[in-house]
């Protein structure tokens, strides 16, 4: 996350973007400081959806597919464009989820920096997760806990478990976007195939936390990611042109509401679930994989209810950015 001091800018004014290059989707946020890290005004947000792990983990052996890095190359070069256009004055840009594991990641990574002038840097699931951690504190103005935030992407779920002084990062291998390729392979899904789903998941989260702390059923919970907004739009029927996080951020979810959502879309073909209010087209095939996935962990967690936060990584790394230039 470090840059040298040559390349930092004032605080105070300053235009700074943030992408995020994940499995599902790339990301932009372009935001503005004026004065601390508290002061940071978004301006301007985008997200794409680049399929980037397509076939990643079937035909392609564990290799980025050429289609996939070319929707993810011309999104980057849209990104870098609209970055000059406000007059941004520091990018970072990182990558999760899928390209962690490719094999040609040096490659693929080569590729955006030549055409676009963006230097990518891969992040592990534990740093994902902290940045992630400093972009939900930062919005939801959190008490020192305890909470766990859970972050479910497209091919990875963050979670970060404890106080601000005191937290534990874990990253588990459970993605909307590869569950999804994996199970519901037909249109609506076969029944059989989402229990299968809904068992892996299960096996996933009893694995990766049999030595994680007890999270109480009575603390906070928070999840944020792409498919925790689109099952709040849902669920509030909310337009995709009035998410923001002013209205995203802070709402409940009851566990009720999100397993009565699942029963609806679970037999739906694609085509039917984007009548629904608050879904588009880039997410209608995988969120049932999503919706499964967010059901199980608020099981396996034994809340009822969890709190959506639409700012996460993007804030996270703008505001680690700013704090670093604050106690240079």
């Amino acid at each position: 996350m470090t840059r040298e001091k040559s390349e930092r800018v004032p605080v105070g004014r300053a235009s700074l973007a943030s992408i995020d290059i994940g499995s599902h989707t790339a990301r932009l946020l372009v935001a503005q400081s004026i004065g601390p890290p508290e002061l940071l005004v978004p301006l301007f947000r985008k997200r794409v959806y680049i399929r980037l792990a397509e076939d990643f983990h079937t035909e392609g052996g564990g290799k980025l597919q050429p289609e996939a890095m070319r929707r993810t190359l011309k999104s980057l070069e849209d990104f870098a464009s609209l970055t000059k256009g406000y007059g941004v004055e520091f990018t970072h840009a990182v990558s999760t989820g899928v390209v962690r594991e490719a094999s040609n990641k040096d490659e693929f990574l080569g590729r955006i920096q030549e055409h676009t002038g963006i230097e990518v840097e891969i992040i592990s699931g534990e740093e994902e997760a902290w940045l992630t951690e400093k972009g939900v504190l930062h919005a939801l103005n959190m008490a020192s806990g305890p909470f766990m935030i859970f972050d479910l992407g497209g091919g990875s779920t963050e979670f970060i478990y404890g106080k601000r002084e005191s937290r534990k990062v874990k990253s588990v291998p459970l993605g909307a976007m590869v569950l999804a390729q994996k199970y519901l392979t037909s249109d609506p899904p076969q029944r059989e195939r989402v229990e299968a789903l809904g068992k892996e998941v299960d096996d996933l989260l009893k694995v990766s936390f049999s030595k994680y702390p007890h999270f109480r059923k009575d603390d906070l919970l928070v999840g944020t990611g792409g498919t925790v907004t689109a099952l709040a739009s849902m669920i509030y029927a909310i337009d995709r042109e009035e998410i923001s996080p002013e209205r995203m951020n802070g709402l409940v979810l009851e566990r009720g509401q999100i397993e009565d959502l699942f029963t609806r879309i679970k037999t739906m073909t694609t085509d039917e679930r984007l009548k629904l209010p608050g879904l588009d087209r880039g997410r209608a095939d995988v969120i049932p994989a999503g919706c499964m996935a967010v059901i199980r962990i608020l099981r396996f967690l034994e809340s009822a209810r969890m709190v959506v936060c639409l700012s996460d990584l993007l804030e996270g790394i703008l505001i680690a950015y700013l704090q670093g230039e604050k106690d240079e």
